[in-house]
Parts: structure tokens; C-alpha cells; sequence
């Protein structure tokens, strides 16, 4: 997603580190006037698959390698068909280097809001005008403003008229969680989600009441741990607040706004509620959770992949009530004792001592509903004028041979349910690690066993997405820095905001 701001990759003889420093990405009626209806969608599924389509993304470093083997697959699958793959951001730089036996590629992409701008006015006056790629990377685009003006294709109608497409082959309460305004406007090739992780020393008995089936928000974890809180480690395994180069968010405050970011942006009616909603309050808080020790306080950080090195090979001294993860750490958690292990640290997060930590569960947002986030998806142009060959190509996409394929994100779990597990194995085999593939050991065999246990215990919890614009995520993402750098007041930024996104939402 868009909000990904660096990646450094580090090999190591026993493993892999992959530090990703980031301020990080259903069914129904045909919905917008320009979106085919069930007639027009049957007739589109029966017509020939030849001639060209056109697949447009912004950011090069999430799509593009697996667009590029899916264009060549499908090609050859289909002869006399051509997939153009068109992308928009440049491909940042990527350097790599050799030091006590450790091989370090750092890949450097900068936040650039005035890129994505540019893209999205691209994008817009293209479908406005009827015409643009047939195909659209959803990464950075308001796919609900185009689904209420009609320029994207209900797929689930295709879903549903489309006999070779198996709907019970994928993960349906994904699917469902997308549902909106009567239709699924995009499909996600992926899905991830945050969970948690309790250190089962500093929380006992009833305090550490916790299963794979539980769901929490900072509030009840802050709840549950405070009666026993000493400070003598952090609540949380978080800074208040992530200061990146150019760009910012991250830490604890980016769970919080996730949390209730339905309240404070209201996409489907168009409405903000900066003001209203405790946007202020839920600013104010961090401060607090900082001086009470439960957090520490956000420093300027900057891409050091010596500094990374070092701090990867030396064992964590640090203990956390709470450590914040993303699902593509489970397996880590599961293989954690074995010599082949995985080292992952996301979002800027301490490390911490892990040897007594246990799931606490997934985590949930304000309302109690469990979202989830994806690294790829797509949607179809109503303007198309070769849909039948771009939803053959979709399908393509969400097969369970490019499900499979290892330009997806490597950690992320597939849609596809055969795919997920066959993944997982692949991971642990070191095949999807850049590794010599090897025969699982007895051991693995039953990290294997948990930790696909685990993914769909904890996966058949999420209900919800929480829709963004990434026009708006700017917008707040540039004013909050000014309450942390002590520039503005709380209500100042949530003033602001107010003002900002409620001119945006009704443009």
C-alpha cells in the first residue's frame, strides 16, 4: 500500500530480517450507473478472450514484478492476447552490500503526496472521460468516489455469473468485509491483519485471560494490564509516535487512529467528525501513555542498515506487556526455537524478549469489528472496452497459481485457501525466503500445524475493511506532525481536519 515508506532486507545465514519501516494496505446488485448489470455481465463472460487490456498501478515496488510474470503467464496461456502493465512512481533504488558475512539490500522509497495527487488526477480524468487503462491497481485510488459514480465494475456480479469461478475456493468473509453500497467494486489478491502478543511473566491468571478467538482495542489492553503495570518495562512495544524522513505516523498512535477512523471519516456519507468524535482526546492520550511509561516517546528515524545489523544479531534485553504485530510475523512467533528462524521486525516496533511471549488475539477496532488490510487488489474500468479479457485476466490473478507466485508479497496470506497453505509450507521450507528449498523436519512439521491453526482461527474473526482515501490519510498525516512537533494544540489539528476533509469530501 501506499503508506510504505522504506524496506530494508537484511540475509542472514540463518534466516532472514526484513525491517519494513512503514507510517505503514461481497456479494450484491449491480450498484453505479456505468457498471454492467447481470445480462450485460453474462454476455461479457461468454464472449471470446483475445486483443489487448491495459493494467495501470501507481507504485511499481508492490505491483510490478507480479504483473509482469502474470502478463507473461497469461500471454502464453492465451496467444494473440497482449497485457500492458503501466506504472506511474518511479522504482526506487536499490542497493546492496556485503559485510561480515551478512548481505544487506536497502530499497529507498520516499513519501511523495504530491505523486500520488498527480496519479489520482490522472486517473480521474481518464475515467471521467470514458476512457483509462481496463485495469486499475486500487493502492492509492478512492475506490469509493469511482464506485458511486459508476466507473468501476460490480464484481461480484462476474463472481456470480462466471461458472469456472469457484467463490467457495477463497476466503468469504474477506470477500464479504468489502461489501459496499450494494457491490464488491475491487478484489484483494492478499489479506494481512495485527494481532497480539502478551509476555506471559508480567501478565498472570486472570489478567492474561486472552485466546486465539479474542479480540481487543488499546483501551482494554491499557484495562487489563494497568492494576499490575510497575514500569519496569513498556505497556506497549511502541513509540507514541514514529518520525520517518519525510513522511510520518507509525507507533501507537497510528493503532489508535485505525481504530476509530470510521468515526472520525465517515467515506460512504461524506462526513467529518474531527471535532465531534475525540480526535483531540485520542491526540491528547499519547501524550499521557507517554508520561505514564506505558509508551516511549517518538524519535526522528532514519534508514541505518549498519545500525539494524547490529542491533538484529544481538538478543533483546527489553520486556513488553504488549508487542503490536503484523500476521506476516505469526510464523515467526511459531518458529521462533528453531535454527532456521525468521527474524522480522514491522512498523518501526521493538523487538523486545520474546521467549515467554503467547497470542493475546487479533486486534479490533472501536466498534468491535475485527478489519484487515491488503498489499494488492484490483478493479475493472466500466469504460473498458475488453472487459471479458480483463475479468479473464482478474481471474487470472486471483488463480491459485498467481496466488502461489513469489512476487505476492511473501508473508502476506492468500485469498485463496489451498494457496494459503501450501505458502506457508513453501515459507518454511526456506523457498519463499531466498533460501535452498529443504524437506520439512518433524519439528516444522508442527510449527506448520499451528501456525496455519492460528492464521485461520484468528482470520475467521475478520469482518470489517476500513475504507480510506488516501487524499484524506495526507491531509492528516501532515497536520498530526504539527501537535507532536508542539506547533499546534490538539483541538487545533482536529479544527483543521474538520475543515480540510469536510471541503474535500463534498468537491
Amino acid at each position: 500500500m501506499f503508506g510504505m515508506k522504506r524496506l530494508i532486507i537484511m540475509f542472514l545465514a540463518l534466516g532472514m530480517i526484513l525491517c519494513a519501516v512503514a507510517a505503514c494496505g461481497g456479494s450484491g446488485t449491480s450498484g453505479g450507473a456505468g457498471s454492467s448489470g447481470a445480462d450485460a455481465v453474462a454476455a461479457i463472460i461468454d464472449s471470446e478472450i483475445g486483443g489487448e487490456i491495459t493494467v495501470s498501478c501507481y507504485d511499481p515496488m508492490v505491483y510490478k514484478a507480479f504483473l509482469d510474470e502474470a502478463a507473461r503467464l497469461f500471454e502464453k496461456k492465451y496467444p494473440g492476447v497482449k497485457v500492458n502493465v503501466e506504472t506511474f512512481s518511479a522504482m526506487p533504488e536499490i542497493r546492496t552490500s556485503e559485510s561480515g558475512g551478512v548481505r544487506i539490500s536497502m530499497v529507498e522509497a520516499q513519501d511523495n503526496p504530491q505523486g500520488r495527487s498527480d496519479y489520482l488526477s490522472k486517473v480521474s480524468t481518464a475515467l471521467m472521460s470514458g476512457e483509462g487503462a481496463d485495469i486499475y491497481a486500487v493502492d492509492v485510488l478512492p475506490t469509493h468516489k469511482f464506485a458511486d459514480s459508476g466507473q468501476l465494475e460490480n464484481l461480484a456480479n462476474y463472481m456470480e455469473a462466471d461458472r469456472d469461478f469457484d467463490k467457495s475456493a477463497y476466503r468469504s468473509n474477506i470477500l464479504q468485509a468489502l461489501a459496499y453500497k450494494g457491490g464488491l467494486w475491487f478484489v484483494p489478491m492478499d489479506y494481512s491483519f495485527n494481532f497480539l502478543t502478551y509476555d506471559s511473566t508480567l501478565l498472570r491468571g486472570d489478567e492474561a485471560s486472552f485466546n486465539l478467538r479474542s479480540a481487543f482495542t488499546v483501551e482494554q489492553l491499557i484495562n487489563a494490564a494497568a492494576p499490575v503495570f510497575d514500569g519496569s518495562g513498556r505497556l506497549f512495544n511502541l513509540s507514541d509516535y514514529n518520525r520517518f524522513q519525510g513522511g510520518g505516523g507509525g507507533g501507537l498512535y497510528s493503532y489508535l487512529l485505525n481504530e476509530s477512523y470510521n468515526s472520525y471519516v465517515d467515506i460512504e456519507n461524506r462526513q467529518a467528525h474531527f471535532t465531534d468524535r475525540g480526535f483531540a482526546e485520542m491526540l491528547t492520550s499519547l501524550k499521557e501513555y507517554t508520561e505514564l511509561g506505558y509508551v516511549s516517546e517518538g524519535i526522528p528515524m532514519q534508514p541505518n542498515a549498519g545500525a539494524v545489523r547490529m542491533s538484529a544479531q544481538e538478543p533483546p534485553t527489553e520486556r513488553f506487556y504488549y508487542k503490536y504485530k503484523n500476521s506476516m510475523m505469526l510464523m515467526q512467533h511459531f518458529n521462533r526455537d528453531s535454527e532456521r528462524r525468521m527474524m522480522i521486525s514491522y512498523g518501526g516496533a521493538a523487538a523486545g524478549i520474546e521467549a515467554d511471549d503467547e497470542i493475546a488475539g487479533i486486534v479490533a477496532d472501536a466498534d468491535g469489528n475485527v478489519p484487515f488490510t491488503f498489499q494488492q487488489a484490483y478493479a475493472l474500468n466500466s469504460s473498458s472496452k475488453n472487459k471479458q479479457t480483463a475479468w479473464a485476466f482478474l481471474k487470472f490473478l486471483l488463480s491459485e497459481e498467481m496466488q502461489l507466485s513469489a512476487s505476492l508479497m511473501p508473508l502476506s496470506q492468500p485469498l485463496h485457501n489451498d494457496a494459503r497453505t501450501q505458502k506457508a509450507e513453501l515459507t518454511l521450507s526456506g523457498a519463499f525466503m531466498g533460501e535452498q528449498s529443504q524437506p520439512l523436519d518433524e519439528a516444522q512439521q508442527e510449527v506448520l500445524r499451528r501456525y496455519t491453526e492460528a492464521v485461520e482461527q484468528l482470520s475467521d474473526q475478520i469482518n470489517a475493511y476500513t475504507m480510506k482515501d488516501s487524499i484524506i490519510d495526507d491531509m492528516i498525516a501532515s497536520e498530526v506532525r504539527y501537535f507532536f512537533d508542539g506547533v499546534k494544540s490538539a483541538a487545533e489539528v482536529a479544527q483543521v481536519l474538520q475543515n480540510r476533509v469536510t471541503l474535500y469530501l463534498n468537491e
